[in-house]
This record gives structure tokens, sequence and C-alpha cells, in this order.
């Protein structure tokens, strides 16, 4: 691999050519509380990533952008599936670009930190923390991740242990339940 440089147009992503994954409700709607039958219906676009294609190499790094979408299902906020890191011991950084929310953050031993994101905020996200982000504003949350390569994601323990807490809407503001 040799040095590169990477244009991020977050007015028309519609150009980028790396990996572009899309999650709709029906890809996550097992991630939320309760259904919506209205969003099974309608199908919306909950989040977007929008990824650098690179090698798995240990030593090289991942980049991209995530776009979380405004909006709640049955009162709870649109977020992330969330997931460790297959690789444990890794670390990942999110900076925010626009928007606000809440990443999750909670290991094994069941520790759990809701840290905010917002713009111009970078979070850092330790070795050994599952983690999950959650749009808690009414426009899209916007940012910049990198993590080791090789790290890979590891979406099944939190599909089937979840987090401790959820994110909800209550009079314009969010708790934790």
């Amino acid at each position: 691999m040799i040095p590169f440089s990477v244009s991020f147009d977050l007015n028309d992503l519609n150009n980028f050519s790396g990996n572009h994954i899309v999650r709709r409700y029906r890809d996550v709607k097992n991630v939320f509380l309760k259904q919506d039958p209205f969003l099974e219906k309608e199908n919306p676009i909950i989040y977007e990533v929008f990824e650098v294609a690179r090698s798995e190499r240990e030593g090289d790094l991942t980049f991209l952008i995530t776009i979380i979408y405004p909006g709640t299902v049955q009162g709870e906020y649109f977020m992330t599936k969330g997931h460790f890191h297959a690789i444990e011991p890794t670390a990942e950084v999110y900076y925010g670009l626009s928007g606000r929310g809440l990443i999750l953050c909670q290991n094994k031993s069941g520790d759990f930190e809701a840290i905010p994101i917002e713009k111009d905020k970078a979070v850092y996200i330790p070795p050994f923390w599952a983690h999950r982000s959650v749009n808690i504003s009414c426009e899209p949350l916007v940012f910049f991740a990198v993590y080791p390569s090789h790290a890979g994601h590891d979406y099944e323990t939190i599909e089937k242990c979840g987090f401790k807490k959820r994110v909800f809407a209550q009079n314009d503001k969010f708790i934790l339940i």
C-alpha cells in the first residue's frame, strides 16, 4: 500500500468510491426494544457508512464516515447495531462532524459509559469495549471514525446480550433506561 488521500464531500457522498453500507429499518429492527409497523412498511434508512476500501493487514488503519439519520422507533432513538471488535485489544476514535449523539460503550464486565459526540468533539473507545452510536438530535449525526483494519467486528455478542441501557426521547431530551 502507498500513501493516499480521499475526499469526503459531505454534501454529495453519492460519488464516494469506497464501501457503502446502508442499514434500513428492516435490517436493524431487532436492535430496538419494540417494533414499529409504520417503519416496517416504509423501511427508511437508519444509517449509512462510507468506508475507505482497505486491506485487513495488521498495522493498517480503516477510516470511514457514518451518518445516522434522525428518528425514533417507538420513542427509542435511531442507532447503529453496535459491536465489539473481533480482535478485542483494538481501539477506535470517532470525530464529530455534525449533529449530536451518544456513543454507548460497554465492556464484558458490565461497565457502561454514554459519551456525548457532536461537531468537533472526539471520542476514544478503548480496547475491549463494545460501542454503539445513537442520534439524539433532529438532524443527521455525522462522524469520522478510524480503527485498526484487522480489528474486525463482533456483532453477534451484542445481538445476544445487548447493551445495559437504551436511549429514549422524552420531552425534547434524551433519557437512558
